[in-house]
C-alpha cells in the first residue's frame, strides 16, 4: 500500500515505513540497529519477534499525523484478521541514522494503550 510520506518523515524512518507497507522484513530490519529496543506503550517487547510476527501483516492503511521532527506517525493501522486500530509509532534515530529504538501503541482518544498483548 503506498502512502507517499517522503517529503515529511525522516529519510530512515520513510524507509522503515515503506518497507513495512511492502511486507518486506528484511528492508524493515535494515533500518533498525542490532541491539534495537521495542517498547509497546513502555513495556519491553522483543523487537526481533515484533518484526517476525507483524512485518507483512501490519500495515499502515491512513496518516492523520507526523511528528515535526519526522520520526513519529499516528495512523490507522492493519493489524491482521481484518482488524484496524489508530496507532502510533515512534522512532529513536541514533548518530548512525539507524533506528535504535521503536515506540509503538494504540491509541483510543488521547489514551495510550498497549498495540499488542496485555501491555
Amino acid at each position: 500500500m503506498a502512502i507517499d510520506l517522503e517529503a515529511r518523515l525522516h529519510p530512515t524512518v520513510h524507509k522503515a515505513i515503506s518497507a513495512l507497507q511492502g511486507g518486506d522484513k528484511l528492508r524493515w530490519l535494515t533500518c533498525f540497529t542490532a541491539s534495537a529496543k521495542l517498547f509497546d506503550n513502555g513495556k519491553r517487547r522483543g523487537f526481533q519477534q515484533f518484526s517476525r510476527d507483524n512485518v507483512g501483516i501490519m500495515h499502515f492503511t491512513g496518516i492523520e499525523h507526523i511528528d515535526s521532527d519526522g520520526r513519529g506517525l499516528r495512523g490507522r493501522l492493519h493489524i491482521g484478521d481484518n482488524e484496524e486500530v489508530t496507532a502510533y509509532f515512534k522512532f529513536r534515530i541514533d548518530s548512525t541514522e539507524m533506528c535504535s529504538r521503536l515506540d509503538v501503541s494504540r491509541m483510543e482518544g488521547d489514551r495510550h494503550l498497549p498495540l499488542q498483548g496485555d501491555g
